[in-house]
């Protein structure tokens, strides 16, 4: 364009002084109708992404991942998913690229045989992974390899056999022999007495982790009270991990974003407790029987197999995740026993009945519970009604994609099964599924016993099941016989529901109990 051109052009425009704002104003609605235009787009993009729109949920949950982080954070995902599932269905979008599955097919299928060993699982899991010499330290629990997974549950697999945690028994019978003392303490010379039984059941789990593990209980239960904030910590962080575990990229570019500006990285107070654990023993071995010493002799015998990583991150997860899930179901037991005097009367008649005929011994031992029917039963029923996670179980569907209830569900989506909903489901547990009632495990017909045993989901299914689920029965059904034994239990405030948080894990509060001697 050459210089005289440029001056007409200029002279010509300026003799038009209203040409000038209406060009203005017609750019400002250019990009008005643009945005609109672009926003649009991207909801029916997220709505028919692969097809999704075909499984049915709420439109908002169909284009933004805000809609489930929201729930979450409000800490109400599993019971929203389960009226979600009451309203749609077996199979339900809750994010533009998430679906809720629950049935027995959906355990089957996502979590069992989706290939040799059931889909991957998804980045949700990343977020669980500490950091350790600067990168993730990955864990049979979150490592989202599964041959890696595979390898490592082949290695140290026959650690967590009956056999195995039998011999670490004797660590309960301490915790056990303790938590007596502490609960004869606060009844004093009376008869009864008020107590914060989720805190103490909490401070029990914890201690008993801290003694199967490192032959330490943890001081909980002997002080009486939540050491260094460690479970106020924990609940903090299992939050942040459901809240934001939601919204994966957003978290990891924000924690990257922070550690550039600020120069510090996030931290995991409970991850640092469990590291001093394992390099205190490091530094002063011993030769205590704990799973510490099983991971340091393994380790020794195929380091190569069993890494020193591998031994931090199995000692991290043992005592983090797993204290919550004997907490969390204790917490079941006790509650809905107090719901139910006559059930509770009913384990107490068992478990009198059995020390009179010299079948139990003070304090009993895990063989000898193994065939107490209604026991087992009230465990079993308290870890169906009341599964420590409230989340889908996150797995990522493999190449090719899959059915599932007439529905295609296309490679890299997010499925999983939610243990709150399919714990549930009428067609597995019975019309009154909704209801705690130990007793469908012992007069239901064989058929749907053996029903409920395969799709009872609290510990999961498939390859990904719990590592630690032997051990956790030991642990529960250990406390519960001496609690029993020795108290009976009821609600200070029995028409005062409890409160339950809806995240990751389904812990419960405010359930102040009375407890009465026995003796």
């Amino acid at each position: 364009m050459n210089e005289k051109f440029q001056t007409d052009l200029f002279n010509v425009t300026s003799s038009f002084p209203y040409e000038i704002p209406a060009f203005k104003e017609f750019s400002g609605l250019s990009w008005t109708v643009a945005s609109v235009f672009l926003g649009i787009a991207y909801l029916t993009h997220a709505h028919f992404y692969h097809g999704l729109n075909k499984v049915p949920g709420p439109f908002l949950a169909s284009v933004t991942s805000l809609w489930k982080w929201y729930i979450v954070r409000q800490e109400q995902m599993p019971f929203r998913n389960t009226e979600l599932h009451e309203k749609y269905g077996p199979v339900v979008r809750i994010g533009p690229n998430h679906v809720s599955a629950s049935s027995a097919e959906s355990i089957m299928v996502v979590h069992r045989h989706g290939g040799k060993s059931g889909f991957t699982k998804s980045g949700i899991y990343g977020i669980l992974q500490p950091r350790y010499e600067g990168t993730d330290l990955h864990n049979v629990f979150s490592t989202q390899d599964a041959t890696y997974h595979a390898a490592l549950k082949r290695t140290m697999g026959s650690l967590y056999t009956t056999t195995a945690v039998s011999g670490l028994e004797y660590h309960l019978d301490d915790c056990t022999h303790l938590f007596m003392s502490k609960m004869n303490g606060i009844i004093g010379s009376g008869k009864s007495a008020p107590v914060d039984m989720a805190a103490w059941l909490q401070y029990y789990a914890f201690d008993s982790l801290g003694a199967v593990n490192f032959s330490k209980m943890l001081g909980f239960m002997d002080a009486g009270k939540d050491v260094d904030g460690i479970c106020h910590l924990d609940h903090e962080q299992m939050m942040y991990f459901a809240v934001w575990g939601q919204i994966t990229t957003v978290e990891r570019t924000w924690a990257g974003l922070k550690k550039l500006v600020t120069g510090a990285r996030k931290e995991n107070p409970l991850f640092n407790f469990a590291l001093k654990l394992v390099q205190d023993r490091q530094a002063n071995p011993n030769n205590e029987t704990d799973m510490l010493n099983t991971f340091l002799d393994l380790h020794k015998a195929a380091p190569e197999k069993f890494t020193i990583r591998d031994v931090i991150a199995a000692a991290y997860i043992n005592v983090v995740t797993a204290h919550d899930v004997v907490a969390i179901t204790l917490r079941a037991v006790v509650y809905y026993l107090a719901k139910n005097p006559e059930m509770q009367k009913k384990l107490q008649k068992e478990i009198t009945d059995a020390v009179e005929q010299g079948q139990l011994s003070n304090p009993a031992k895990y063989s000898e519970i193994t065939s107490m029917k209604y026991l087992l039963a009230v465990t079993n029923e308290a870890l169906r009604i009341h599964p420590s996670t409230g989340l889908i179980l996150e797995r990522r569907t493999p190449k090719g994609g899959t059915m599932l209830h007439g529905k295609f569900i296309p490679e890299g989506t997010i499925i999983g099964v939610n243990c709150w909903v399919v714990n549930r489901d009428k067609g597995i547990f019975g019309q009154d599924a909704d209801s705690f009632r130990p007793e469908r495990w012992i007069d239901s017909n064989p058929a749907d016993i053996t029903k409920m045993r395969t799709n009872v989901f609290t510990f999961g299914a498939g390859a990904r099941n719990c590592i630690g689920k032997n051990l956790a029965m030991m642990q529960l059904t250990k406390i519960i016989v001496e609690l029993y034994r020795n108290f009976d239990l009821t609600l200070q405030y029995p028409d005062k529901e409890w409160t339950v948080s809806g995240g990751w894990l389904t812990r419960q509060s405010d359930m102040e109990m009375i407890i009465t001697s026995r003796g």
